[in-house]
């Protein structure tokens, strides 16, 4: 028992001492450098003048006036009836032998129709028809506008004053990289 008692005593006095000797033993680095938060004392915005570009539609109205035209003479009925005799011949050949008669009858109307068309005579009757258009285009307008770029703090650390410039409110504290290092002395 007084062996286990001795033995363990031993490991924990080996233990703690390592420990203590590499506490001791710890080189101060070069730069010691940590993280801290100050008070804030000020906060003010900081604007700037911007030059921005703003797309503007502009439109205007516009009268069109477009000459009449009047049909004049009517296609003779030879013409008309050659031309639907023709669409006929050519909705018989296009159609199968279950829709032929439909497409025979629809080829002789289009037929009829265009003909009647290409012979009518147009002549301008001196009447317009007037219309109006809506013409639009974008122009780029620039205008100068203040935008927030960023914030001048104040802020106390250990009793010292300090200024900073943030791009934002830093809040009520405001994190510092605080830096120690030694100081050399001559003797």
């Amino acid at each position: 028992m007084n062996k286990a008692l001795l033995a363990i005593t031993t490991t924990l006095a080996l233990v703690f001492s390592q420990n203590l000797l590499a506490e001791h033993s710890k080189k101060p680095r070069k730069d010691d450098r940590y993280i801290d938060y100050a008070r804030v004392v000020h906060v003010e915005p900081v604007y700037e003048t911007v030059r921005v570009a703003v797309p503007v539609e502009q439109c205007r109205q516009e009268t069109i006036q477009t000459p009449v035209k009047r049909r004049v003479s009517y296609a003779a009925p030879g013409e008309v009836l050659l031309g639907g005799l023709i669409g006929g011949v050519i909705g018989h050949e296009l159609g199968d032998r279950h829709n032929r008669e439909f497409t025979t009858i629809a080829g002789a109307i289009i037929g009829s129709s265009i003909a009647s068309e290409a012979n009518a005579k147009y002549y301008r009757s001196g009447d317009y028809r007037v219309e109006q258009r809506e013409h639009c285009r974008t122009r780029t307008q620039y205008r100068t506008e203040q935008q927030l770029a960023g914030y001048h703090v104040r802020y106390r650390y250990k009793g010292e004053m300090y200024t900073t410039r943030t791009r934002q409110h830093p809040g009520k504290k405001i994190p510092v990289k605080v830096e120690v290092t030694p100081v050399r002395h001559l003797y």
